[in-house]
């Protein structure tokens, strides 16, 4: 019985030293398609009839269309501004987004389409950290813009397909 809980011990002493889990090697190159959910709140400024100009705050989430998509399961941050005239909308902003591990990965982007209906854009990834040191890449989405759930706030998502390369 001593020698059965000795090795019980010893078991249990070496899972928290060394963990369960191996840390899985990201591929030094990829592509995947993914769906970023997200909701915002902005500030507007009106310019007259037909020009409107906002700056916005997004959190969100993207879901791999694979659980294998480098940004499955990351949580996103952007900050953003958006001009629009005659109906016509130019969107640019930056990111930062976390994956589960805690690593994070930063883009740009900038889209184009119609006020309150979504758009079309492209957006490049910047930096990261940890295991996303030095990581480069870009993206093309559509953007679909949903009813607002509550007064002063805009919920939507993007449909994303990308690519990307490590040092």
């Amino acid at each position: 019985m001593k020698k059965a809980i000795t090795l019980l011990i010893l078991s249990l002493v070496v899972l928290v030293a060394f963990g369960t889990e191996t840390e899985a090697q990201i591929p030094k190159e990829g592509t995947g398609s993914m769906t970023f959910v997200y909701s915002g709140t902005y500030k507007a400024l009106p310019m007259g009839q037909e020009r409107l100009q906002m700056s916005y705050e997004i959190m969100g989430v993207i879901i791999g269309d694979t659980s294998d998509v480098l940004f499955h399961n990351a949580s996103v941050r952007c900050l953003g501004a958006l001009h629009a005239v005659k109906g016509e909308s130019n969107n640019n902003g930056f990111c930062v987004g976390t994956r589960p591990d805690g690593d994070q990965i930063f883009w740009t982007y900038q889209s184009t389409g119609k006020l309150g209906a979504g758009g079309k854009g492209t957006s490049t990834l910047v930096g990261g950290t940890g295991k996303l040191t030095g990581i480069q890449g870009s993206s093309e989405y559509t953007d679909v813009a949903v009813r607002p759930a509550a007064e002063g706030t805009f919920q939507g998502y993007s449909r994303i397909k990308g690519q990307y390369k490590l040092p």
